[in-house]
């Protein structure tokens, strides 16, 4: 029986110590041990920490830990190889993995430890939205973002609407069965069509990770389908003369003048009232243009910095207001202020539209008829606004600059311009043509 302490590197700061175990040319077991040395310190004719660097009589605290150091190592190499070689003495027919066996648990006893077992994804959809949720809320380096807290808070809804209809639905029970079934359940709890549909593409989203999660799923899932929501009437925007209209009216209080003013800079920046309610003067650069933060919408995962043309009519707001934009409130303050405002304006023209019914609550179905045109005026009213009156003006491009959008198929949702007014601009435009050649 032949037994050795070896280093493998010897370049370096720090070095594995081993130790091999022969018993003929045909059994050799090699062991990593728990120690490590600088290779300069290594005596390997000794198999040990060299001692020639001890001190007889040390006297700097250096020296004499020096000594406590080259001690400790020695000590325990020695005694790892007694108990080793007692072991072997006992078990004289023990196997390598014998050994291997009493030495890692002697030594190396969290490798004998059970591993921790990955929890199980759960089967029941409604739990299975929240793996997804904390599954997409991880970042993955080059591979995914984060999702954003407006898809977290959409995702947990459904999972408690989920509940509501069925609480004990199973990823598998998922089919187009179901589908029909969820959507009669939504239509008779009054929710709109349009929140039925995206429910249920979420819903397929969610079943397409199940998938790849080797969840047994009902395929039939994958291959949904869904047609576009066909809107029966048409949202209201303001034209330049209705602003023109606003912006001439004297109000009674000085909250509507306030909410007079944010209509005129949303109309003439087409920004989102989350972002419209952040502008700050401080950020204004070369006279006319502001730099914001774009607050994160749905698949965006961080605010993203934006630049927008002011326009002579909102730098008037400023300049009024001592260089600052108007006073700062909610936006359901704004909602509610901005109907205001448009009914003393004598928006009051008849015209389709839909508003929700309160008594049904935030979810209420919304009743489609005919109402005064300030009863449906909201905040959106200005991104609409923007788009319908300047894109025959500016062009798709220097549209999306200005109000963030980024497809051609979000600034489309956004134009309302009627069929006949259409034709109009095409009569003007040729018109134009033909009187400058």
């Amino acid at each position: 029986m032949a037994t050795k302490f070896f280093i493998r590197v010897k370049t370096g700061i720090k070095s594995t110590i081993y130790f091999r175990y022969n018993k003929g040319r045909e059994f050799e077991v090699t062991l990593k041990t728990p120690y490590s040395i600088n290779p300069k310190n290594w005596d390997d004719e000794n198999e040990c920490y060299n001692t020639s660097g001890i001190k007889k009589n040390p006297k700097t605290p250096l020296e004499k830990n020096l000594i406590t150091e080259i001690s400790l190592l020695n000590n325990n190499l020695a005694l790892l190889k007694s108990e080793v070689s007692i072991f072997l003495t006992n078990n004289t027919n023990a196997s390598k993995e014998d050994i291997k066996d009493f030495y890692n648990k002697k030594y190396f006893p969290e490798k004998e430890k059970p591993k921790p077992l990955k929890t199980a994804i759960p089967i029941i959809f409604s739990d299975f939205i929240d793996y997804y949720i904390k599954e997409k809320s991880r970042r993955i380096e080059g591979k995914q973002d984060p999702m954003t807290e407006a898809t977290s808070k959409k995702l947990t809804t459904i999972k408690n609407r989920i509940i509501l209809f069925d609480k004990k639905l199973s990823v598998k029970d998922i089919n187009d069965d179901f589908r029909d079934d969820l959507t009669e359940w939504m239509q008779r709890e009054k929710y709109s069509s349009s929140t039925i549909i995206k429910d249920l593409k979420y819903i397929k989203t969610v079943c397409s990770l199940a998938s790849k999660k080797k969840i047994d799923i009902n395929s039939e899932v994958l291959h949904w389908e869904f047609m576009k929501v066909k809107q029966t009437y048409t949202p209201p925007i303001l034209s330049l003369s209705e602003l023109k209209q606003i912006q001439t009216t004297i109000y009674p209080h000085d909250y509507l003048e306030n909410a007079k003013d944010w209509i005129i800079i949303g109309f003439y920046t087409g920004a989102r009232v989350s972002d419209l309610l952040s502008f700050d003067t401080s950020n204004i650069t070369d006279g006319n243009i502001l730099k914001f933060s774009q607050k994160k919408i749905q698949n965006q995962t961080n605010d993203a910095e934006e630049y927008i043309w002011l326009h002579s009519e909102v730098l008037k707001v400023l300049e009024k207001r001592n260089n600052q934009f108007p006073r700062k409130i909610s936006d359901v303050k704004l909602n509610l202020y901005i109907k205001e405002v448009c009914k003393i304006a004598g928006l009051t023209q008849k015209m389709i539209g839909g508003i929700k019914n309160k008594e049904q609550g935030g979810r209420g179905k919304k009743i489609i008829k005919e109402y005064e045109k300030w009863e449906l005026v909201t905040t959106h009213i200005f991104r609409r606004s923007f788009v319908t009156n300047f894109i025959e003006i500016l062009g798709k491009e220097n549209i999306k600059t200005q109000t963030g959008h980024k497809t051609d198929d979000m600034v489309n949702l956004y134009n309302k311009t009627e069929k006949l007014e259409k034709a109009r601009r095409v009569g003007e435009k040729m018109e134009a043509a033909l009187k400058i050649s």
